[in-house]
């Protein structure tokens, strides 16, 4: 669609700019008695044609929503735009204004400023709202029933303003409450607020360096920053060029920020060499040391001298595709300032989550998409690891379904083992140009999924969502 030579906008990318519902999906298999709530994704996904399809980043894209309801054995589904401000400007335009990571805005702003709010990068179920976060600004608030867009601005009852908000906050299993970040220019200002959205602790660290900080860590007592050398460059956006630049000359290798959540003080690690994380999938505590799991890559963007030298057509994207992510372990020893780290296995992938119960505490299992390239797009399998025994299983649905989404763990209620539960994530069908939402058992991973969810569309490659069981969508439903 738009360009049948840039991989983000076709197949399991190409947009679908439809918003609707529907009732009583088809379902292969049988949805377990328990399994009640619903799983919020969102994604990238252009309302209209991209300034220059060419150039277009999956970044780039209008957010998004999708909702899966289950209840009782049915399944329902509902998708829609977050109307954001710039979202509604260009519908009166009819066209497209804003720019990206690619191209550049047709509108003068603020310097610092991200040139659209995308909302595309997680939703999830805070405080009785549904939130869209994007690392532009605060979250947008949708009715997590309709998925209409309530506010452009949620900002924790005034309690938080800025700078933009991570994508990748984490929720203490323990009391419910929020625990991210915002940054600009390297200023991490982490903070933490109860289930209610009121802020409670506020810690602002300085990084040093502009650096790239997409995600972080936490532990019972601590927040885990990764300074790395890809460097965030804001005015590029303006230049049509990649704002994410790999810069060894201003960071030759990594250092960790290890804020203690309660005192604010900063401990630094330092790395044995230069990598950037793409994700983490969590960390704990082991006497004075912090255990980190996630995915690392060797570099992120291209180097100032490769930037001298556009590639023909001005097409950045190459960078990302080429992109080589797969876990990793550091322990980080607060008592002697040294990181050490290995190498998990050697399966690529991206998007790696866990038991969410098991935030911040030492966990057993991760899962992650996997991209070992056996298919003709990014992403083309699931993984599970056990860090235990060191085994990592694998899962490609019925072998025709492609291109699945970050898995999603649903404990099962009551579950004592930490992989008990189930684990739901969208494919892409390539056959019927239409999307898929498995069911595994988690404890048997291998085994084929015991539901498979159609549904009457293809949903664009989404990047992240979360979980909502039937009590609390509910309860937030009432409040809405």
């Amino acid at each position: 669609m738009w360009d049948s030579n840039n991989m983000f906008l076709n197949g399991p990318y190409a947009p679908w700019r439809e918003e609707g519902e529907a009732f009583d999906l088809e379902i292969d298999g049988q949805l377990p008695d328990e399994l009640n709530g619903a799983l919020f994704r969102v994604g990238a996904n252009p309302m209209y044609r991209p300034k220059d399809p060419s150039r277009y980043h999956w970044f780039e894209g209008d957010g998004m929503v999708h909702a899966l309801f289950l209840r009782d054995g049915r399944a329902s589904y509902r998708n829609r735009y977050v109307e954001t401000v710039g979202l509604q400007r260009e519908r009166q335009e009819g066209r497209s204004l804003y720019g990206g990571f690619m191209n550049p805005s047709e509108f003068p702003l603020p310097p610092g400023t991200f040139p659209k709010n995308l909302a595309n990068t997680h939703v999830s179920l805070f405080d009785n709202r549904l939130l869209v976060f994007c690392e532009a600004d605060v979250p947008h608030e949708l009715r997590p029933d309709t998925l209409e867009t309530v506010s452009q601005r949620y900002d924790f009852h005034g309690g938080f303003s800025g700078p933009p908000l991570t994508a990748h906050h984490k929720i203490d299993p323990a009391n419910g409450d929020i625990l991210t970040f915002g940054n600009r220019g390297g200023a991490v200002t982490w903070f933490r607020a109860d289930r209610h959205g009121r802020v409670l602790d506020l810690h602002t660290v300085d990084l040093g360096a502009p650096t790239f900080t997409h995600d972080y860590a936490v532990t019972t007592d601590y927040a885990i920053f990764l300074v790395n050398p890809a460097m965030v460059r804001f005015e590029h956006y303006l230049k049509g060029v990649p704002s994410t630049v790999w810069e060894p000359e201003t960071l030759d290798t990594c250092r960790w920020a290890v804020l203690h959540r309660r005192t604010g003080e900063v401990t630094w690690v330092e790395a044995p060499d230069a990598f950037t994380e793409t994700h983490f999938l969590n960390a704990y505590q082991d006497g004075s040391k912090i255990v980190v799991d996630g995915h690392r890559t060797p570099r992120f963007g291209p180097t100032w001298k490769e930037l001298e030298s556009p590639p023909p057509g001005g097409d950045w994207n190459w960078w990302f595709k080429n992109i080589v992510a797969t876990p990793w372990r550091w322990e980080l020893d607060l008592a002697t300032g040294k990181a050490t780290d290995s190498q998990v296995n050697d399966i690529l992938g991206e998007f790696p989550r866990i038991n969410d119960q098991r935030t911040g505490q030492r966990h057993r299992y991760g899962y992650y998409a996997t991209t070992r390239g056996t298919g003709d797009w990014f992403i083309d399998g699931l993984a599970k690891h056990d860090y235990l025994t060191g085994e990592t299983s694998m899962q490609a649905a019925d072998g025709v379904l492609t291109s699945p989404s970050e898995p999603e763990f649903v404990p099962r209620p009551g579950a004592t083992a930490e992989d008990d539960g189930w684990l739901l994530s969208t494919w892409w069908d390539p056959t019927t140009d239409r999307s898929e939402v498995i069911v595994q058992e988690a404890q048997d991973f291998t085994a084929a999924p015991i539901a498979r969810i159609k549904l009457n569309h293809r949903v664009p490659l989404t990047t992240h969502g979360s979980w909502s069981d039937a009590a609390d969508l509910d309860a937030a439903i009432r409040g809405s």
